[in-house]
């Protein structure tokens, strides 16, 4: 993937769904640019494609999808964490957001799931493992997905950062995936948290307990101009973030 030219006919299939034809079945053989075995985990159509400065990362899914991914990482980067910054861009004339790559020859990224699998073979409490790593890292994600309602936080959306050359956990990789934000945004309370266990909490309750942890860490105001069109959404934002500040150091 980082030595090997990659063309437009990898973008087109892979976030289009675009069929190969008689005419540019080509693409598909070996040396053409097109690198058939490389996806990502997901139901939401993907693709990297290469640029001048690296790779980048194109998601599509419709509007909405888009739409709210942006408008959660513009106020996940209001609070310091380490975070994938996700941007507007068009491919094909339609709207999709835009990332760069976290990944290189030096670093790969392993999910919590598997890493699951691999610390109930040793026998490691997977959580303490993962506190004693990166317990800020952990924390803001609790607090950050409660405040923009992101549901999507299964065991495949986050994990650790791996050094390759001593294969070797180094923190949580960036923090990435809020194409699913503002779900079960109706309430102050959210969805379940999917992060914690053994215990059973809700979103608030993770952050909350998050926030005892580290704080709030905000750096800056959240801009209500992002929440055009959306102004239920900015007063639930809004109420979930006047409960966090209120137990916050």
């Amino acid at each position: 993937m980082y030595d090997n030219h990659l063309s437009n006919a990898f973008v087109d299939v892979f976030l289009r769904g675009r069929q190969l034809t008689v005419q540019n079945r080509e693409l598909a053989t070996p040396g053409s640019g097109l690198a058939r075995d490389l996806a990502t985990n997901g139901c939401f159509p993907k693709a990297w494609l290469r640029t001048e400065t690296g790779f980048q990362l194109l998601k599509d899914g419709g509007g909405g999808a888009v739409e709210n991914e942006i408008l959660a990482s513009r106020i996940c980067q209001c609070f310091a964490c380490s975070q994938v910054v996700y941007e507007e861009g068009v491919y094909d004339g339609q709207k999709v957001s835009v990332s760069d790559i976290m990944t290189s020859k030096d670093f790969s990224i392993v999910s919590r799931e598997a890493f699951e699998i691999y610390a109930a073979n040793q026998g490691i409490d997977a959580q303490d493992y993962i506190l004693k790593l990166d317990a800020y890292s952990y924390y803001m994600m609790n607090i950050l997905d409660y405040l923009v309602g992101n549901t999507d936080r299964h065991w495949g959306n986050w994990g650790f950062l791996v050094d390759n050359k001593t294969n070797s956990p180094i923190r949580l990789h960036a923090l990435m995936d809020f194409n699913q934000a503002f779900r079960a945004y109706d309430t102050s309370d959210g969805a379940n948290c999917q992060t914690v266990l053994p215990e059973r909490m809700t979103q608030k309750e993770a952050a909350l307990a998050a926030v005892h942890a580290i704080g709030l860490n905000q750096e800056k105001a959240v801009d209500v101009a992002w929440f055009a069109g959306r102004g239920q959404e900015y007063e639930m934002f809004c109420e979930r973030l006047e409960i966090l500040k209120s137990v916050s150091h």
